[in-house]
């Protein structure tokens, strides 16, 4: 695990030392015996409160049972374990031993180190264990927050054989945590690339901190971009074709898989732009429009298998200049020409004067309000359209009730036959059956179905 890129990491790890469960010089032989004391020094932890969990059906869930009804073996249902590659094979660490459980009836992860008082031996790869680490986590979480991603943290910890030297030096829990504290420091600062002196970093993903003279240094970003990604450019059109990896089938799913996925919102947020601007962005110039920038897109940006979308926001976007058009009595085509035209010239301004680098000063919460905004939009314009459909002509309907029979009640009754032969011959000849729902929901499992299998296949 990468300490520097991934903070899931430093999160793991600081709720840990939060409520730590450290057993240390532990005098227990077997592992059933050191896994009983882990658990019963979890339960009887006062930050602990797990009122629907069992640690003893916990203590059997730890273990797999195989083999014959003769020959039983009792085996660990999930660890983890360090491996060196060597020139004569690959040596597994047997210092250490992280085990791994999935609990139904937990509310929260926990996590127990037990250092133990002498090595021992519990088998084959396992012959010198000193370090147990206990891992449990509910069953349904956060595929950032498994047991299986919180023991790739302390395993990365533990991988270190310095650091185990460390850790048996160490004489108190305290201690113990300002050990694992500085592993960590010692981990982000190896995995940092130091910068050569005198070279300018304007990558994006550099974690300095801005400047005002990084956005004066025109034409630099795009310089250093085309100086990282030119070695890789043939790369990207030739991988998966040519070359000891070729994969066609799965070059071939991929992109089957792409177009079905993104030819359906194409046509979606095309329709809705063809009732937005009264025809004059319609399904055909979207989809054409699309097409054209995506191959545009692949070319200069080194990606064939990325095709840029209609987004939400662009609908929304241009629901808007039709409105303006229309207040202001525009020409629509040419009026978002021009816009199509000034959004060139500040992109070209922006990549010129690196104003990508102000990216970093935002967090993930933006990008949810932004979607929060959009759905927010959607949902209003579905409420705006379902009562303008139903409530709005049920309304019309009763009011031309009102209206016809206060109109009738100034005619004699012999014309009132006429008028409502008229009228009903009107209505039927006017009337249109709105289109079933059943082709647009057999459409929908298509694409679910089609696409399901296209990623199996991948």
């Amino acid at each position: 695990m990468n300490f520097e890129e991934e903070i899931r990491a430093h999160r793991d790890l600081d709720g840990f030392l939060a409520r730590a469960s450290i057993l240390l010089d532990e005098t227990a032989a077997s592992l059933d015996d050191v896994l009983k004391r882990m658990l019963h020094h979890v339960g009887q932890d006062s930050h602990v409160s797990e009122p629907g969990c069992n640690f003893e059906e916990v203590m059997s869930m730890l273990f797999t049972d195989a083999g014959a009804q003769e020959v039983n073996v009792h085996l660990l249902s999930e660890t983890i374990q360090g491996v060196t590659a060597t020139a004569t094979g690959i040596q597994y660490q047997q210092s250490w031993l992280c085990i791994l459980c999935n609990v139904k009836h937990l509310q929260r992860r926990h996590v127990c180190i037990s250092r133990l008082e002498r090595p021992q031996n519990w088998g084959e790869n396992c012959c010198e264990v000193r370090y147990v680490i206990l891992i449990l986590a509910p069953l349904k979480m956060k595929s950032t927050k498994t047991a299986m991603e919180l023991g790739r943290t302390f395993a990365t910890l533990f991988s270190d054989i310095s650091f185990r030297q460390k850790l048996l030096e160490t004489k108190t829990q305290e201690e113990f945590k300002e050990a694992l504290v500085f592993q960590r420091h010692q981990l982000t600062a190896t995995n940092q690339q130091p910068t050569a002196l005198g070279k300018e970093e304007t990558d994006p993903r550099s974690h300095k901190p801005l400047k005002c003279k990084d956005f004066f240094k025109a034409g630099r970003g795009i310089y250093e971009d085309l100086c990282r990604r030119l070695p890789f450019y043939p790369s990207d059109f030739t991988d998966g074709i040519v070359g000891s990896n070729k994969t066609l089938l799965k070059y071939m799913t991929t992109a089957i898989f792409l177009y079905i996925a993104i030819l359906l919102p194409a046509i979606a947020f095309g329709s809705l732009n063809d009732e937005s601007t009264r025809g004059e962005i319609d399904v055909r110039k979207t989809i054409i429009g699309q097409s054209i920038g995506g191959v545009i897109y692949s070319l200069f940006a080194g990606s064939p298998l990325v095709i840029p979308l209609t987004t939400a926001p662009l609908a929304i976007f241009i629901s808007v200049i039709r409105g303006i058009c229309d207040d202001y009595n525009l020409d629509f085509p040419a009026f978002y020409a021009c816009i199509g035209l000034w959004n060139c010239l500040f992109l070209i301004l922006g990549g010129i004067f690196n104003v990508s680098l102000l990216m970093k000063l935002f967090k993930r919460s933006t990008e949810e309000v932004i979607a929060l905004f959009i759905s927010i939009a959607f949902v209003v314009d579905a409420v705006k359209g379902t009562v303008k459909s139903k409530f709005l002509t049920h309304m019309a309907d009763v009011s031309f009730l009102c209206s016809y029979s206060s109109f009738t009640s100034l005619f004699p009754q012999s014309h009132i036959a006429f008028i409502e032969a008229f009228s009903c011959h009107s209505t039927a000849c006017s009337s249109i059956t709105p289109p079933l729902p059943l082709p647009h929901l057999v459409l929908v499992y298509h694409k679910y179905f089609t696409q399901f299998n296209f990623q199996k296949m991948r």
